[in-house]
């Protein structure tokens, strides 16, 4: 318990300076960039709101949670993003005693960071024996390269509770510990709520796992089959409630996501390649074949320790002095076995080029061969193999070693990066010809066509390649002078994964719209403005103007903490219908303030903050003295941000 201590501290400390300057101001600066890591701070605050009223007596709020108040007048506005409860949980101390979202998020932002180390750090320790090791494989996993690009998104960020899973079933199925099957169900169910993405991609690894672990333990019994099984139903049926907004609001809107716009969302087979901008020397590996979502790669350190402990990673495999001797082999039989053996290795080399360059074309004397079909290639490969498994005891035996102590890894990671590829696997945006057995996950499980980016299968394969990266420091351990050469392995990885330098409160200019401040403060310093709609009654419903731009509409839904008044500005995933209607008939008040006023009085909208120096040239001021014509009375004015009340909304008689 001590050293696991030590590993979290350091790993907390290696976070921190890894993430610097973003320490130094934990409580003003918002880590990475002021999108999508607004929308969570608001998300968390919500949470937290609703946590301590339920907390405090008032249990009627566990029936309105995902009843939020953006989006107004949409139910179930919660459900159009995720939920993060279980990181609300987290962080519901820090927020109770300081109201302070931006302060709650970055520590929650940090604590991925360590605690993903220390997951990967007692499962490694478990499964490889070597405290060292396992320090390392904790470093390639809390630490990834392809954290960086997603460092606003912390759903995705949120994957601290995989190897927590992987371990408790590993000490459940070794050592027959009841408590770790807990342990492993409470970790799973706190996965599947942090992130939706991984509600679905990752729970049948974990079920594969727990089946191989069995297997390769000699635990695979009755107990076994039905203590697994009630800790699976457990699992979903805690998820569940949790994911019934969801179905509602899908069954309401008639939700999906198109094919073309998860195939773009997927990842490229060279998105593999392709580097962060920001990491250290992103620039020269990123403009392989940049594209959304699409920078991947693991980083050089993680490939090679990866690769080692696919080599020589089990120190129980008998060295070849030591092994019992293969069996004789009649010619006829060898003659097979070479010949099986050569078409594995002619179609799995054929399959690798194929991938990398789309299609393989061979010149043979008068003839030009081009072999394109990937899905074709690679099941003449694995025919070649499972002949020459059939054929050679030997290799039976080898191969059943290897799948024993690493095999299953690097299968989970074979198909994760399959997956990521999604419904229509590309090269360099071409099509390749290759099944997808992702666009058969999206015709038939319920949910995946909800889902758009395929590339996030990425962090299960970052997963993947951590365990097999901790069986590659633990081989090199083994060595003389092992110690150097891994702690120099590791702050080489340090130095290729971290951002140069890491960003805060990062923005883009904006064309059509005036562009914000660089930074958000916390409720107790917001704008006066704000303070003042928090005295409205508490049934009034909050326009700001403009909306339908995201960094404003972000920006309110932030600020709405200090007052917890309806609004109808929201940012989401996606968007109930209504909302794109009401930013279309507010987008120019000036020019048709009757349309405008219409179209807020739909929506129960009682009072309007226009931002007037949000807006270029003179239209700010415009649109509140439109407003003004028509019956709205100003209440409070703050710099250029004015406060108005809306006449009672009467509709007018349409032709």
């Amino acid at each position: 318990m001590r050293r696991a201590f030590y590993a979290l501290a350091a790993y907390a400390a290696i976070a921190v300076a890894m993430t610097w300057p973003l320490a130094r101001g934990l409580a003003r600066d918002v880590a990475w960039d002021l999108g999508d890591s607004v929308l969570n701070m608001w998300i968390l605050a919500w949470d937290c709101e609703q946590l301590r009223a339920i907390l405090s007596g008032h249990l009627t709020r566990a029936g309105t949670f995902f009843d939020a108040n953006v989006f107004h007048p949409a139910p179930l506005a919660l459900a159009y993003s995720e939920h993060l409860i279980p990181q609300a949980l987290q962080i519901l101390p820090v927020y109770w005693l300081t109201r302070n979202p931006i302060l709650s998020y970055n520590l929650l932002f940090l604590s991925t960071f360590a605690l993903s180390g220390l997951g990967m750090y007692l499962f490694l320790r478990e499964v490889t024996g070597n405290t060292r090791a396992a320090l390392v494989g904790g470093l390639l996993f809390a630490f990834a390269p392809y954290r960086i690009p997603q460092s606003s998104h912390l759903q995705v960020l949120s994957s601290q509770w995989m190897p927590f899973a992987l371990y408790g079933i590993r000490r459940y199925v070794v050592h027959g510990r009841r408590r770790a099957l807990a342990g492993a169900a409470a970790a799973l169910v706190a996965q599947n709520l942090s992130c939706g993405y991984y509600l679905l991609y990752f729970p049948p690894f974990v079920c594969a796992y727990a089946i191989w672990e069995a297997w390769r333990s000699s635990r695979w019994n009755r107990r076994t089959l039905v203590e697994l099984s009630v800790a699976a139903v457990a699992v979903a049926v805690v998820t569940a409630p949790f994911v019934v907004p969801y179905l509602l609001v899908r069954q309401d809107l008639q939700f999906a996501r198109s094919i073309t716009e998860t195939s773009r969302l997927s990842a490229d087979v060279y998105s593999y390649f392709t580097a962060s901008e920001a990491q250290v020397w992103g620039a020269r590996l990123a403009d392989v074949y940049p594209k959304a979502e699409g920078e991947l790669f693991p980083g050089l350190v993680t490939i090679v320790l990866a690769l080692i402990g696919l080599a020589w990673g089990d120190p129980k495999v008998c060295p070849p002095e030591t092994a019992p001797p293969p069996a004789a082999m009649s010619p006829a039989r060898r003659w097979l076995l070479w010949g099986a053996s050569g078409v594995a290795v002619v179609y799995a080399v054929a399959t690798i080029v194929a991938i990398l360059a789309r299609r393989l074309t061979l010149d043979v004397w008068a003839f030009e061969i081009r072999l394109a079909n990937v899905t074709q290639l690679l099941l003449r490969a694995v025919a070649g193999f499972a002949c020459v498994l059939w054929l050679s005891p030997e290799t039976r035996r080898r191969a059943g070693e290897f799948f024993r102590s690493r095999g299953w890894y690097a299968a989970a990671l074979a198909i994760a990066v399959w997956l990521s590829l999604g419904p229509a696997p590309r090269v360099m945006g071409r099509p390749l010809e290759l099944a997808s057995p992702y666009k058969l996950l999206w015709d038939v499980v319920p949910g995946f066509d909800g889902l758009r980016v395929p590339a996030r299968f990425a962090m299960i394969a970052t997963l993947m390649l951590a365990i097999l990266g901790g069986y590659g420091a633990a081989a090199i351990l083994r060595r003389r002078a092992g110690t150097t050469v891994a702690v120099i392995l590791a702050a080489l990885f340090l130095f290729e994964a971290r951002a140069r330098p890491f960003v805060v409160n990062a923005m883009e200019p904006l064309r059509e719209y005036t562009t914000p401040e660089a930074r958000l403060y916390p409720p107790n310093r917001a704008p006066a403005i704000y303070r003042g709609v928090a005295r409205l009654p508490i049934d009034a419903v909050l326009a700001e103007l403009p909306i339908g731009q995201t960094d404003y509409d972000v920006r309110a839904m932030f600020y709405s903490t200090v007052h917890w008044r309806r609004l109808v500005n929201g940012y989401s995933g996606f968007f109930p219908p209504s909302y794109r209607r009401i930013a279309f008939s507010l987008g120019q008040v000036p020019r048709h303030p009757e349309v405008s006023l219409d179209a807020l009085g739909e929506v129960g909208a009682t009072h309007v903050i226009v931002h007037e120096g949000a807006y270029l040239d003179s239209e700010g001021r415009e649109t509140t003295a439109a407003l003004q014509r028509l019956g709205a009375i100003e209440i409070l004015r703050e710099s250029s941000d004015v406060l108005l009340a809306l006449p009672a909304y009467i509709p007018r008689a349409r032709p």
